[in-house]
């Protein structure tokens, strides 16, 4: 539930480090995302700023607008950046006017920041930090830190927001100690529609937003994100439960259990993987595993659909049932031990 009080202290929040040359907006993202919502639609109402709206994606069309309105800087997401670098229909546009890229909604990898510094080595570089449950950013790169050599931290804490990374044993953490981020601030939203059972365990007595994600800061007040404590998958920034493709997959005929995880991915940031055990202890194959991949793709939009399914003879749980994921992602990480069966269709011809 986002308050309208929500969103324009988020807008003054980011008021005070938006640059006053940042009066074009290329409107990419879709505006029912947190990011659309807030900086293509809400913010540039605020500063004054033309927005320059696109209905649908291609990279052609993009650069074109880009080219064609001179705009400086462009917040995009890790996919879209990912082809900044690599598609070759980016060298046939002079692009020397590029001053800032702005990054959100998903983590870039170090490989990519790397490759966008060599290929633009004239702009800068920042991103922010935040989820649709604080209204966009909780974080975010002042003026200052505009430049690549910062591009692995999420920023410094907005205006009128308090941080506190907690260790697992519920105290404090010190500079440079991991722990969970909690987060209080004006843009904190109102919590779940008619679900107070995730509002009380997403947001405590105090204010605080348990964001579910690992993290430090530094002495310098930056933040540097470790690890997702919470199981969100995000593909293109799009959040995507795995209870919700479970709950799915466990309602087919053939599927005695499942577990589903994010796996990296270029592209995408991240895509949703299947480990499936089968009925009456049937070895799967590539024809049960394009049956299963079909069923989600009959129920469920687009960024919810299975990219890959391995099937696997037993689930890691605990004693309570609870999925051990970790354990997966170990196994994962091993090689796999059954039959993978892959979406022939790819990511990247999707954007």
């Amino acid at each position: 539930m986002i308050a309208h009080q929500n969103a324009i202290a988020q807008c003054l929040q980011v008021q005070q480090i938006t640059p006053a040359t940042h009066r074009k907006v290329l409107a990419i993202l879709p505006l029912f995302h947190i990011t659309g919502l807030v900086h293509a639609l809400h913010l540039p109402v605020l500063i004054n700023a033309e927005v320059i709206m696109q209905p649908a994606f291609s990279m052609k069309t993009m650069l074109d607008t880009v080219v064609e309105y001179k705009i400086a800087e462009l917040l995009l997401v890790p996919p879209i950046l990912i082809r900044m670098v690599r598609d070759p229909i980016v060298d046939e546009y002079d692009l020397s006017f590029l001053t800032r890229f702005s990054s959100g909604a998903a983590p870039l990898s170090e490989e990519i920041i790397q490759q966008l510094k060599q290929k633009f080595p004239q702009t800068g570089f920042k991103q922010g930090y935040g989820m649709t449950e604080s209204c966009s950013c909780i974080t975010a790169h002042p003026p200052e830190f505009f430049d690549y050599k910062y591009a692995h931290q999420v920023g410094t804490i907005c205006a009128s927001t308090t941080v506190k990374i907690v260790k697992e044993d519920g105290s404090e953490a010190g500079v440079g100690e991991d722990g969970e981020i909690y987060a209080k601030g004006p843009q904190i939203v109102m919590g779940y529609l008619n679900n107070p059972k995730a509002t009380e365990e997403t947001f405590d007595k105090d204010g605080f937003l348990h964001t579910g994600d690992q993290g430090s800061i530094d002495e310098n007040g930056m933040i540097t994100i470790s690890d997702r404590i919470k199981e969100m998958i995000k593909v293109k920034g799009i959040g995507v439960a795995p209870a919700e493709l479970e709950d799915l997959l466990l309602g087919h005929s053939k599927v005695e259990d499942v577990a589903v995880l994010g796996v990296r991915d270029d592209y995408a940031g991240e895509l949703p993987k299947a480990f499936v055990v089968l009925k009456g202890g049937t070895t799967g194959n590539e024809e049960t595993g394009r049956e299963l991949m079909k069923y989600v793709k009959d129920r469920k939009v687009r960024h919810k659909h299975i990219k890959e399914i391995e099937f696997t003879d037993a689930i890691p749980k605990s004693a309570s049932g609870k999925i051990l994921r970790r354990v997966l992602r170990d196994q994962a990480k091993g090689g796999s031990k059954g039959t993978v069966v892959k979406d022939a269709v790819k990511e990247k011809a999707m954007l």
